[in-house]
């Protein structure tokens, strides 16, 4: 499903089982944002299954802005490092990913 934000970006929504840091979601965003710069690297089936494994990675409070709040979350999938920047609103209704990238590291 295709959502669009209140500046008329398109967020795709996936249904999901997921826990993070302790919190349920059942409804994912994906901000098509990290196909600017990573796209030959980073496809929304792997954020899928990236986010499968990210219970057990770190993840930090990076900032919080009107509510919502920013964590980077950094791991390895199959040798190699990502890191996921996500974001959960105020009322924690969905998990967003709003961006994607392999590390170096």
């Amino acid at each position: 499903m295709v959502i669009f934000g209140k500046t008329g970006k398109v967020y795709r929504r996936f249904e999901i089982d997921l826990k993070i840091n302790d919190q349920h979601f059942d409804e994912l965003w994906i901000d098509p944002h990290y196909e600017e710069k990573h796209k030959d690297s980073m496809s929304d089936e792997l954020i899928l299954k990236l986010l499968k494994e990210a219970d057990g990675w770190l993840i930090t409070l990076s900032s919080e802005v009107s509510g919502y709040k920013f964590y980077e979350a950094d791991g390895k999938y199959n040798g190699k490092a990502y890191r996921l920047i996500l974001v959960i609103p105020p009322d924690g209704s969905y998990l967003g990913v709003r961006n994607a990238y392999r590390r170096s590291k």
